[in-house]
């Protein structure tokens, strides 16, 4: 969606020429004679061509100039992006573990039959371990065998429907060999759960970091600290401990690694068994197993975790590869410094002709670029060759901004390195998004990432090549969106010199079967093209009038707050940056990053200490958690974490306080009348199950958006409630009762912090 610009070319050039001679009395009284003959009305039409021509220039807007007041606003055109998948390796039971180093590629097939690579993130060693059994242990020691289920593809929940300390669920393997690093992948049902919610985590933890740097002094002449690497943070409320079962008992595993975000996150959990690891028999699995247990220890969770699907031996793997060529070595070119071996990244200076062939070679001197040598043959007698991660793109000439395209495109922007050679000489050249900011000493350039198109400067903005300078270029290429493919599709060992090198150290059997074990069990994801000029700019639009959308969404729906309104349509509208009012505040806070938050509803002046007091300056939101229990109360750590969120976006001089919601059980006790023929039982099980429904503080009110916060419980909308219920002839008695207290026939005020909780409802029926 286009940014709604004003039409500046408005008037031709007739309205201009009238305007011109409806000023003529006002300000030249004297000046009679209009007609067309006049050199005066001469002049004005020539003005009037020369206003309209700038008016008709105003209104052209260019897409750089788009592209850079985009810039300006803080919103960049996204570059492609790769598709990521999780594999698995499957061994047969004879193999014995071995290591799978990152790198190592592999094919997988789409729907057009078209053949894309993928690359491992990490090294992985793969055993051949197959999970056989699940259970779950809600907290009460009591094992479920959920195996079935698993097996089935059916989701779950992993501790329960509402996980508290001790909660565990129990992972059974048929063999589990001691101090062999296990790999496991998780994946849970979302929303909130994918990598855009690890990347927003990721972000927020950056930016507060950098917010508590102290500002130093102009003048500091000290060169700047390297800026801290921006890790996942623990959970805000939960912790859990991964344990093996050993001949002592369940024991703590010490060697983890667990990106979960405590079973939040899809993610990798690799650990590494403990020598006393042994097998048993547990809950109702009659087989001897090898256990693994996941404990929660302490905390809440924002929603119940819902697994999808564990993975074995499972790896992150990115459909970007490096681009690889192999040079031909001249005949009698003898190479200087230590030749290296396949994988070996070495300093390398050589010079080379138009056609690719090299005619001097050095390793390990000069200022040449650092490469990946991936194969190497000496020249001798005969040509020798050159496998690199390197690309030759082309010769320079001596004419200003110069472009060539690289044989791979799209491509990923951050991998990639241009360098020129001349002679001897290696140049590394710097990536930039444009020329504006270069000068005649800068080796820059620009790259469009989804033609592969890179641009020199012109001598002033940006250096030229050297005339018949060679073009260099190290990159990873990918397919964008064309890479998210279906789940089992990746399957095969890509034959490639990078795998020769990687793979070389595994016995020839091992390496015959990759192609048999490997697999993703879920579709590779995340895969984007780049980004249209059109869809940024309405993408600005979005983030810059997201106040606005929130104000017309609650005129249209009549409402004060967010919290009365169908959570798709809340949740669609992206929330501001900084909050302005109170919807902006609740908006907000349903979009802390990590957190899992169901309602949230802001008010002024109030103070939760002193509720009964006007306190200007203070702003409460009330969060309620996705959790589907009876009385879903935000944890110490929600609220903390939404506080901080907020208080970073918060108006300036304002007291936040974040809170959970204070509940009031209402109890309804009640006779009523059923109609002839109905079954009192009946009669009196739909009775108390619509008064829950309708009590539900999630999903209940009379909108069925959950209670209003502070809306009272009217004894006559529960009347007419239980009057409309199939069975009830006529309601005989009713009364209330809140909390603990007497049992009232009238209504039931509430605080405005407040929402109600279902009681034991007591139901007869005559």
């Amino acid at each position: 969606m286009p940014i709604p610009l004003p039409n500046l070319d408005d008037r031709r050039w007739a309205d201009l020429v009238e305007d011109g001679r409806a000023q003529i009395p006002r300000y030249a009284p004297q000046w009679t004679d209009q007609n067309i003959h006049d050199p005066g009305i001469t002049l004005i039409e020539l003005f009037a061509w020369l206003a309209e021509m700038t008016d008709y220039r105003l209104n052209r807007i260019p897409p750089r100039h788009k592209r850079k007041f985009l810039e300006l606003l803080g919103f960049d055109t996204q570059v492609p992006i790769a598709a990521r998948a999780t594999l698995s390796f499957a061994p047969s039971a004879v193999t014995a573990p071995f290591v799978l180093p990152a790198g190592c590629e592999f094919e997988g097939t789409n729907l057009d039959l078209q053949v894309l690579p993928f690359r491992t993130l990490a090294d992985i060693t793969v055993s051949p371990t197959t999970l056989v059994a699940v259970q779950v242990d809600a907290g009460s020691g009591v094992l479920a065998d959920r195996t079935h289920d698993f097996m089935d593809g059916f989701s779950m929940q992993l501790l329960g429907s509402d996980p508290h300390p001790n909660a565990a669920f129990l992972l059974g393997f048929d063999t589990l060999t001691a101090s062999i690093p296990l790999s496991l992948g998780l994946r849970f049902a979302g929303p909130g759960n994918d990598a855009p919610e690890r990347r927003r985590i990721l972000a927020e933890t950056g930016q507060e970091a950098a917010a508590c740097v102290p500002i130093g002094t102009r003048l500091n002449c000290a060169p700047a600290a390297p800026a801290p690497a921006v890790t996942l943070p623990p959970h805000h409320s939960v912790q859990i401990v991964w344990e093996a079962l050993t001949t002592a008992g369940w024991v703590a595993v010490a060697d983890v690694e667990d990106d979960t975000h405590s079973l939040t996150l899809d993610g990798f959990v690799t650990l590494v068994p403990p020598a006393t690891v042994t097998a048993s028999v547990l809950g109702s699995v009659a087989a001897p197993l090898f256990y693994l247990r996941c404990r929660l220890v302490a905390g809440q969770f924002d929603a119940v975790p819902v697994l999808l699907d564990v993975a074995m031996n499972a790896v992150a793997a990115e459909q970007a590869i490096p681009v690889t060529q192999t040079f031909v070595i001249k005949a009698g070119v003898v190479a200087t410094g230590v030749a290296p071996a396949p994988g070996d990244t070495v300093q390398l200076t050589m010079t080379l002709v138009d056609a690719g062939v090299v005619q001097s070679l050095a390793f390990g001197t000069g200022a040449g670029a650092r490469v990946r040598v991936w194969a190497y043959t000496a020249a001798g007698v005969t040509a020798g060759s050159l496998t690199l991660d390197m690309e030759l793109v082309g010769s320079a000439s001596v004419l200003p901004h110069q472009q060539f395209a690289l044989a791979h495109a799209p491509l990923d922007v951050s991998s990639l390195e241009i360098y020129t050679l001349s002679g001897a000489n290696c140049q590394r050249w710097n990536a930039r998004c444009d020329f504006n900011a270069s000068t005649r000493i800068d080796f820059d350039f620009a790259v469009d990432a989804e033609t592969g198109l890179v641009s020199f400067g012109n001598g002033e903005r940006g250096q030229t090549p050297a005339a018949g300078a060679l073009i260099l270029a190290r990159y990873r290429t990918n397919a964008a969106s064309i890479g998210n493919l279906p789940p089992r599709s990746i399957t095969k060992l890509r034959k490639s010199a990078v795998n020769d090198v990687l793979l070389s150290a595994l016995p020839p059997a091992t390496r015959s079967q990759l192609s048999a074990i490997t697999t993703n069990r879920a579709a590779a994801v995340n895969g984007a093209d780049a980004e249209t000029l059109d869809h940024a700019l309405g993408r600005a639009v979005e983030v810059l009038h997201a106040h606005e959308r929130l104000l017309t969404l609650c005129a249209d729906q009549r409402s004060v707050t967010l919290d009365q309104i169908p959570h798709p349509s809340v949740l669609e509208l992206l929330p501001p940056t900084n909050a302005v009012n109170l919807i902006d505040l609740e908006r907000i806070a349903l979009s802390v990053p990590g957190t899992r938050v169901d309602r949230a509803r802001a008010w002024s002046s109030l103070h939760p200490t002193y509720p009964c007091l006007d306190a200007p300056g203070v702003v409460t939101v009330v969060i309620v958690p996705e959790a589907p229990v009876a009385q879903p109360s935000p944890s110490a750590g929600l609220i903390e974490r939404v506080w901080r969120y907020l208080n970073r976006r918060r108006t300036l001089c304002t007291n936040l306080q974040v809170i959970g919601p204070q509940y009031v059980q209402v109890t309804v006790s009640a006779t009523v009348k059923a109609r002839t023929g109905a079954s009192a039982a009946k009669v009196a099980a739909r009775v108390t199950e619509t008064l829950n429904t309708f009590l539900n503080p999630l999903s209940g009110g009379p909108s069925s958006l959950g209670w209003p916060f502070g809306r009272s419980i009217y004894r006559s909308e529960i009347m007419q409630l239980i009057q409309d219920i199939p069975g009830v002839d006529h309601v005989l008695t009713l009364s209330m009762q809140a909390d603990s207290g007497s049992a009232q026939c009238g209504d039931i005020p509430l605080c405005p912090t407040a929402m109600v909780r279902s009681g034991a409802h007591q139901i007869g029926v005559s």
